[in-house]
């Protein structure tokens, strides 16, 4: 294993800065047309990779995002009537078995954000990189899988992480 060197840790700090400043660009873009935070439209997209509906618990795990910043986002969403909560049959005595689902208005939002979304990324990040540029991406992504407790994210979603022609695709994406 490679030690924690200068080279490491700038490689690192530079990854970590350059993401922020991609997200904050297309947080940018999604505000300026629909005005929606790139945080809102995850929430939406991660529904929508779960065909519309979730548990809360497993949403937030989906999105990598603390059960409570989900909670607040999706007060806002079901505010806006782009989701609904739903008590789940059977469990009637705990006010936390419930599933979120993604309205009419949200699907339609989504599938219209989501034309905008997909330009921006093209625009700031794939119409940048090559196959090459790709594929060392997937090579680091893989990498940092293990310690990401991620080593198994394909069998749990039964993904393989190939997005190409798929009009649904959307941040978050597992690999």
């Amino acid at each position: 294993m490679a030690r924690l060197d200068a080279r490491r840790l700038d490689a690192w700090r530079s990854w970590q800065l350059d993401v922020r400043r991609l997200e904050r660009r297309l947080d940018d873009g999604l505000r300026e047309q629909w005005d929606i935070s790139l945080a809102w439209f995850e929430v939406l997209a991660g529904l929508q990779r779960r065909r519309g509906r979730a548990r809360p618990s497993d949403l937030a795990d989906d999105l990598a995002i603390p059960p409570s910043s989900l909670s607040r986002r999706l007060d806002r969403l079901a505010e806006e009537g782009w989701v609904a909560r739903q008590r789940v049959d059977g469990d009637r005595g705990d006010a936390r078995a419930v599933v979120v689902e993604l309205t009419a208005t949200g699907r339609r939002l989504w599938r219209e954000m989501n034309v905008t979304y997909r330009r921006l990324v093209q625009q700031q990040v794939a119409g940048r990189l090559d196959d090459e540029h790709i594929s060392a991406i997937e090579a680091v992504v893989t990498a940092l899988q293990p310690a990401l407790g991620r080593e198994d994210a394909d069998a749990e979603d039964g993904t393989t992480g190939d997005t190409a022609g798929r009009d649904d695709w959307s941040p978050g994406t597992t690999r």
